[in-house]
């Protein structure tokens, strides 16, 4: 640190090679400070069961997940872990149906127990340790209920508090629950309101940029703002001091970086703001800052502010689009007309969004060329506005703002079935498994496309598409099985893909989990290989909450068949109670056992060959040996098993593990450390079966086919899968 910052004060005409060292010198050891500071301040449990006593201000407006009530609070641990330092630090809560409601704002003293930040990895889905590690949180926690749990103070007049008094507005406004989390999150930038199908729409006609607080909102509310403080100007008290164009280029300013908090000042709006503030500073100093300058000024604010914000997506697709559209604007050689002009940077976009799209979502949203020429204008000049109206008049004059939000809705509405149609299309969007090799070819290629240089040679940018093209399919070949084995946490789920057919095995769901565990994983894997349809849904066993997933899963994706261990009376689901039963589906053959004294478990065998796995489920020791006793010898023979019960020692009985004889088993779900998850494993070990730990290893992907049993590398080790290796 002390030799870059000694290396900043050598004049760029002496060393420019040095100066740009010494800024990478300085970005590093800023990095690698916040990085320390974070480590030192990280608290995780150190059992199964610790317990910390913590008081601290709520800073973030509490979100509702199912019975759950989710916040950030700024907290000083008074006893446990951690409090003998005394400094505060950054909680990340869950609260279970309180009986008094947080808000933002207010001072708590809670009981927590604290939980892993990673309770689960994923080649798919929300990696809740990079979201922590990004946004500062310290420590995880579930608070308990405790009669010492009170309220120390209310909360104090902030932005954040009026956030929150603005979504409550709305969400009494807007009866349609899908409109109103809309309104939210263009209202105050809250997007738990969007549900998933939404994001689905948005994600498939690339509109999720218009979703939360874009940079474009900022723009154009300062643009307003503009016009409008030109013309009240000479109505305007003490304007005599100030001229006209100075006093609305700083209320502009103003409004826009009011308009930024009420977004949280999320990286978009900070980008933003901080080019109209370059922009502004420079008009009134009566200077010319060319875009790139500008557009540089602001990224290194954004990363000295918070070195964290490249851990965002929003970051690089903020910026990125913008150096697109200076870049465009830069290279044009004479002005088209507005349409084709919108046309041509509507391309330019898309093009250059590609790889990074690819990069983060894993398609591209073909749709979104066309969708956005209306979707643009129509959200920014028209429904933006309403919401804005609605905003302000629901903290100065509430009685009014229902008007506007009525409106926005009514808006909604409409539109909402074009969007959903758009993004039903067949070629709306496109999905392609990307080699990491695939980004060296790439970005050179985006580059050449926005030059303007003839169109024959800016057309062979294109060859880079190519590899992608004639990329080998996302599916199995007939007579292979894909098995997709997630780490759901505490409960399991395994995702069973033929060439034409998808079979889920559980919801990945446990006690008083209500469904959450399949939207956060499971339903991301299904979007990864882009299914729409679930043809066979296995419950092992039915309770409530994997009832709740089930129904979460028909709303999402078609749901043709359901199976229940032991049935499911009075549903409206297409359900058929388990039975010893079979199918199959492109060579794969699924074998269906009822098992247990009322038949009231399922157990899967699926054969590919000469090869099979087998799928217990919530199979306990005397259902095991019930069903051992039932059929013939060598039925249950395999060569991968699932340990039963989520790996307790409850099940997996030594007549059971003899009468599988897997060389391999797969243990998933659980309570990690556990004694009796230890018990249950060592008694495959000392059969000489080897085991494969979601809960140390992530997810874990295999396929079957005749060449036997491979599998890929875990999520643990790679957040994508690169690498076969063979089980033997």
């Amino acid at each position: 640190m002390p030799a870059a910052t000694l290396a900043l004060l050598t004049p760029a005409r002496h060393n420019l090679s040095m100066r740009l060292l010494a800024w990478s010198l300085l970005g590093l050891g800023l990095s690698c400070e916040s990085t320390r500071d974070w480590q030192t301040l990280s608290l995780s449990p150190a059992g199964r069961d610790t317990r910390v006593w913590l008081e601290g201000v709520i800073d973030s407006v509490p979100e509702r997940e199912g019975t759950e009530l989710r916040f950030d609070a700024e907290v000083r641990v008074l006893e446990g872990a951690g409090s003998q330092d005394g400094r505060v630090r950054r909680a990340r809560l869950a609260w279970r149906d309180p009986a008094l409601e947080p808000r933002v704002g207010e001072r708590w003293r809670l009981l927590a127990r604290l939980e892993a930040a990673q309770p689960a990895r994923n080649f798919h889905g929300v990696d809740s340790a990079r979201l922590a590690f990004r946004d500062r949180v310290h420590l995880h926690g579930e608070v308990l209920e405790a009669a010492l749990n009170q309220r120390m103070a209310e909360a104090r007049d902030s932005i954040d508090e009026r956030r929150a008094h603005i979504a409550a507005r709305i969400l009494a406004r807007v009866a349609d629950p899908d409109a109103a989390g809309l309104i939210t999150a263009l209202a105050v930038g809250l997007t738990a309101g969007v549900s998933r199908d939404q994001w689905r729409i948005f994600n498939a006609t690339g509109t999720t940029h218009l979703v939360a607080i874009s940079g474009l909102h900022v723009t154009l509310f300062a643009l307003i703002t503009l016009w409008l403080a030109r013309a009240a100007w000479r109505w305007m008290p003490g304007t005599g001091h100030l001229a006209r164009e100075p006093c609305a280029l700083l209320l502009a300013l103003a409004a826009a970086g009011l308009y930024a908090l009420l977004a949280g000042l999320s990286v978009p709006t900070q980008r933003t703001w901080l080019m109209l503030a370059v922009f502004v500073v420079a008009r009134l100093a009566a200077r010319v800052v060319p875009g790139a300058r500008t557009w540089s000024l602001a990224l290194i604010a954004v990363l000295l502010l918070d070195v964290f914000a490249p851990l965002a997506a929003g970051f690089w697709l903020s910026f990125v689009a913008v150096g697109v559209i200076i870049f465009a604007d830069a290279t044009a050689l004479a002005r088209a007309s507005r349409l084709r002009q919108a046309i041509s940077l509507q391309l330019a976009i898309m093009l250059a969004l590609a790889p990074l799209t690819l990069a983060v979502f894993g398609n591209v949203s073909l749709a979104g060329l066309v969708v956005n020429l209306v979707a643009i204008p129509v959200v920014s000049f028209v429904f933006v506005p309403l919401v804005l109206a609605g905003a302000l008049l629901a903290c100065a004059w509430p009685a009014a703002d229902g008007l506007f939000f009525g409106a926005a809705a009514k808006l909604y509405e409409g539109l909402w079935p074009l969007m959903v149609w758009a993004a039903d299309l067949d070629l709306a969007q496109w999905r392609v498994s990307v080699p990491p090799w695939w980004y060296a070819l790439a970005i050179p290629a985006v580059f050449l496309l926005l030059r303007r240089w003839p169109m024959g040679l800016r057309l062979s940018a294109g060859v880079a598409a190519l590899p992608l093209l004639w990329a080998p399919p996302r599916v199995p070949p007939v007579s292979e099985l894909e098995v997709s084995v997630l780490d759901a946490g505490r409960g399991s789920a395994v995702l069973l893909t033929t060439h034409a057919h998808r079979v889920l095995f559980d919801t990945g769901d446990s006690w008083n989990t209500h469904g959450t565990r399949l939207a956060q994983w499971v339903l991301p894997a299904l979007d990864a290989r882009d299914a729409r349809v679930v043809d066979l849904l296995v419950l092992p066993r039915l309770d409530a909450d994997r009832a709740q997933a089930a129904a979460l899963l028909a709303s999402e994706r078609e749901l043709p068949r359901v199976m229940v261990g032991g049935g499911w009376p009075a549903t409206s689901l297409p359900v058929e109670t388990c039975r010893d039963t079979s199918l199959e589906w492109d060579g794969v053959n699924f074998q269906f056992l009822a098992a247990g004294r009322h038949r009231e478990y399922c157990v899967l065998k699926v054969t590919v060959g000469d090869f099979s796995l087998l799928l217990a489920g919530d199979l306990d020791a005397p259902a095991e040996r019930e069903l051992i006793a039932r059929l013939p010898r060598g039925a249950l023979a395999s060569d991968l098993a699932f340990a039963a019960r989520q790996a307790s020692a409850m099940a997996s009985s030594p007549q059971w593990i003899e009468a599988s004889g897997a060389r391999w088993v797969v243990a998933s779900g659980g309570v990690p450390g556990s004694q009796s998850r230890a018990q249950a494993l060592e008694r495959w070990r000392r059969a000489g079966a080897r085991v494969l730990d979601t809960r140390a290893d992530g997810g874990i992907a295999l396929r079957i086919g005749t060449h036997g049993i491979t599998a890929l590398a875990t999520a643990r080790s790679a957040r994508h899968p690169f690498a076969w290796r063979r089980l033997d």
